[in-house]
């Protein structure tokens, strides 16, 4: 698609492509906007977010989960503060049995003041979005991360590409591990060719990758 231009408290689609939709927002807004957002959130989340020492964070972790109800609630039919979500074994959220349309997948990333929902009505799908800002451990996460051929063609790239080609490869293999269920920290074992991979910018100085289930 397009760049889009994205604003305080407006959710704006980034990518839509065969049943896998990305949706992207802005999380930094007047307080008075965010509490809006938020008032859908229910006791757990609002927990949640009291328990988050910096206020930004606070702030970013309501507009986030508020927004990802919101686009929920627009594809079920039903009020933002009905969605109802359950979570896997290492916390990946997703629909409770109760709610309409159970066949709907989300995965959810965020970085900076930028987050994004991915949607997808066909496969399993996982998101990620990375700033582009330097990276000083890059070369010894891509050496404990990266598969031997990941690596391989990383370390071949020159100085001045070796930060997005970096943040490629990261989101994707965070996309991945998303849409599995899995944290980073867990062996990952996945085959390229089981996976669709679209890269889009949410914003420019983003990058994002999104992974859908074949």
């Amino acid at each position: 698609m397009d760049k889009v231009e994205l604003r305080p408290g407006i959710i704006m689609p980034v990518l839509e492509n065969d049943g896998l939709e990305v949706l992207a927002f802005m999380l930094d807004a007047e307080q008075n906007v965010i509490r809006a957002i938020g008032v859908c959130l229910n006791e757990e989340e609002r927990r949640r977010a009291e328990g988050l020492r910096l206020e930004r964070d606070r702030l970013r972790f309501v507009a986030t989960r508020g927004q990802l109800r919101r686009v929920l609630a627009s594809k079920l039919g039903i009020s933002p503060s009905d969605v109802e979500l359950e979570y896997g074994r290492l916390g990946k959220p997703h629909l409770s049995h109760r709610m309409p349309a159970r066949d709907l997948r989300f995965s959810v990333s965020r970085s900076g003041d930028v987050a994004v929902v991915a949607l997808s009505t066909r496969q399993e799908v996982g998101v990620d979005i990375e700033a582009v800002l330097p990276v000083p451990e890059a070369d010894e996460i891509a050496a404990l991360c990266f598969s031997a051929s990941e690596y391989g063609s990383y370390t071949a790239l020159g100085p001045q590409d070796r930060l997005q080609g970096f943040l490629r490869r990261w989101t994707r293999l965070e996309a991945i591990s998303k849409a599995l269920g899995c944290g980073l920290g867990q062996p990952l074992s996945w085959d390229e060719r089981d996976w669709a991979v679209r890269r889009f910018i949410p914003k420019p100085g983003y990058i994002g990758t999104v992974v859908v289930w074949n």
